[in-house]
C-alpha cells in the first residue's frame, strides 16, 4: 500500500468519526461551550467544513495560502455560513473528498519536499507530514467533541 493510500484511509475514517460524534450532540447544545475560551461543537465543525480548502493549495502547490487579515475575514465569513452541524458535515464530506483525491494522486517523489508552515511560530514540515494534517486535525476535534458529550452526560460511544 502506498503511503498516500493509508493517509486517505485515515482521513476518511477521521471524517466519519468526527461527523458521527458531532451529529450525536443534541442540536440544542451544538453551540454550547463548556467554558469561556472553549469552542462549541458547531465552531469545531465549521473549521472542519472549511479546512480542506486551506490544505488543498499546500498539497497542489507546495505552499500554504496567504492568511492575511482579508483572508482571515473571508475564512470566518465562510465558516459562519455553515450554521448547523448538518451543513458542516455536508460541506466537510465534499471538501474532504476533493482533498483525498489530491492526496491520493500526490507523487511519491515529492513526499520529502519541505514546506514552511505558518503555525506554531513557523515550522518546516515534509509533504508526507502535511498530507496527514487534515486527519490529525479532525482527530484533535473529535477528542474535544467527545469531551463536550461527556460534560453533557452522554456516555455512549458514537
Amino acid at each position: 500500500m502506498r503511503y498516500q493510500d493509508q493517509v486517505v484511509r485515515s482521513t476518511q475514517k477521521a471524517l466519519d468519526d468526527v461527523c458521527r460524534a458531532a451529529l450525536a450532540v443534541p442540536a440544542d447544545h451544538a453551540e454550547w461551550c463548556p467554558m469561556a475560551e472553549a469552542r462549541s461543537v458547531l465552531s469545531q465543525m465549521q473549521e472542519i467544513a472549511t479546512s480542506g480548502a486551506w490544505f488543498l493549495p499546500i498539497i497542489r502547490d507546495g505552499k500554504p495560502p496567504e492568511f492575511d487579515a482579508h483572508a482571515r475575514r473571508e475564512a470566518l465569513r465562510l465558516r459562519q455560513s455553515f450554521d448547523t452541524v448538518e451543513k458542516c458535515v455536508e460541506a466537510a464530506r465534499q471538501s474532504m473528498s476533493e482533498l483525498c483525491a489530491a492526496i491520493s494522486s500526490f507523487p511519491d517523489d515529492h513526499l520529502e519536499q519541505e514546506v514552511h508552515m505558518p503555525f506554531g511560530g513557523g515550522v518546516s514540515m515534509t509533504m508526507a507530514d502535511i498530507l496527514s494534517l487534515p486527519s490529525w486535525n479532525m482527530v484533535y476535534h473529535l477528542g474535544q467533541i467527545n469531551q463536550i458529550q461527556l460534560m453533557l452526560g452522554d456516555r455512549e460511544m458514537h
